[in-house]
């Protein structure tokens, strides 16, 4: 039985409660206690968990010492700016980690939570969810197996219309920093970035491996009145020679589900987000294959989780996988510019999950872009601006944000 905690119950929280009752359902797991820090707008959650003799703490560290050495697992999905805090924390208390993504802010947070999982043992393991299915791995062996040929280029293409009480939801959506650090929120470092993993895992040279960025260009811009971006175009190339361009937009006026296209030198492979991936190669009929839809792809990270600390060899995302993904977040922020798109081109739109700010023409102009596998500054978008390109051949450390040079 895996004595587990875990840190908050609501907005994604409540996937992590879903996956720890799941687990304690058939056996496999004992929830010890939880941390509820807004019990007052959660009493009902709270008063059932105590029900079944669950203890609720109000503070994290408190639930921490008062389990330290009697824990198995810590379960983390919280905010970006405490995922390597609350790691290193409960490794320390004797818990194996399943943290939520990104895996942390910065390049020097991951070399802590590293250096915490050497000094104590443990096992980290990071929720980017899409990875943790069988077919993503099955793409990866036909990848590998040269079944579309050499690999040549990945693009990812999704639009997520968000409305403004998403940045509205907590304290640091939307944000680059807080007061407790680094956060760096954006669609390809939140909501996106599993597509954006997905790519740099599928360009990675071996079967458990992420693809190594040497250059990269990319376009940084928003709408709504954030710290961070809310759209973006980028052009990565990979130590391997592979192109990975990346399309993402929270202020598009339709939805278009995430789909990422892998370009072989004979053949293709199409993923598309809860529905299917296709592999076309030469006159051949097309092979199509389902792919999970959200809710089992999710409860499959903790179920792998627990497969592994019970012995057996199950695929996890580790924080060496995971630290391309935050490598190459840095370096947006580092090397890049966030433009603000200012008036006529934004406009306040009513969508189905509320008002928010939208980009005019941004659904044909991101799909353009990503049909060409240009950048936004490539098409007919009046507001956008040349990225340029920088070598991150030597890149190990975030050195803060983009700043105008002087």
């Amino acid at each position: 039985m895996i004595r587990t905690a875990l840190v908050g119950v609501s907005g994604y929280a409540r996937w992590h409660l879903l996956m720890a009752m799941e687990q304690a359902l058939v056996g496999r797991l004992q929830l010890v206690g939880v941390t509820i820090i807004n019990q007052a707008e959660e009493p009902t959650i709270s008063a059932r968990l105590r029900r079944q003799g669950i203890p609720v703490f109000n503070r994290w560290e408190n639930m921490l010492s008062t389990l330290s050495g009697r824990l198995d697992l810590v379960l983390l999905p919280t905010g970006i700016q405490w995922h390597a805090p609350m790691t290193i924390a409960a490794l320390h208390a004797g818990a194996n980690v399943l943290v939520e993504k990104p895996l942390a802010a910065t390049l020097q947070e991951i070399e802590a939570i590293t250096a915490a999982q050497a000094a104590t043992g443990r096992l980290v393991a990071v929720g980017f969810q899409d990875l943790y299915v069988p077919a993503t791995h099955e793409i990866k062996r036909q990848v590998l197996a040269g079944e579309i040929g050499a690999l040549r280029q990945i693009t990812v293409c999704a639009r997520w219309p968000r409305p403004q009480s998403y940045y509205t939801r907590n304290s640091w959506a939307g944000s680059l920093r807080t007061t407790e650090g680094w956060v760096l929120d954006s669609p390809a470092n939140n909501a996106l970035a599993h597509f954006l993993m997905l790519a740099l895992f599928w360009a990675g040279d071996q079967a458990t491996t992420a693809a190594i960025v040497t250059e990269l260009t990319a376009e940084l811009y928003r709408v709504n009145a954030i710290e961070s971006f809310d759209t973006v175009s980028l052009c990565a190339r990979t130590a391997g020679g592979v192109a990975i361009n990346f399309y993402g937009t929270h202020a598009g006026q339709t939805e278009r589900a995430p789909e990422i296209r892998l370009q072989g030198e004979t053949g293709q492979i199409s993923w598309v987000y809860e529905k299917q991936y296709t592999v076309s190669v030469g006159s051949a009929a097309p092979r199509i294959t389902p792919v999970p839809e959200q809710l089992e792809t999710r409860l499959s990270v903790l179920e792998a989780v627990i497969n592994r600390l019970q012995g057996a060899n199950s695929f996890i995302v580790e924080p060496g996988l995971a630290r391309e993904h935050t490598r190459l977040i840095n370096a947006l922020h580092q090397f890049f510019p966030i433009h603000t798109v200012a008036a006529p081109h934004p406009f306040l739109d009513q969508h189905s999950a509320g008002s928010g700010y939208r980009l005019q023409k941004i659904d044909a102009l991101l799909d353009e872009a990503a049909e060409r596998n240009v950048l936004l500054s490539d098409t007919a978008a009046p507001w956008a601006v040349r990225g340029k390109m920088h070598s991150l051949s030597d890149y190990q450390a975030f050195a803060g944000c983009w700043t105008p040079p002087a």
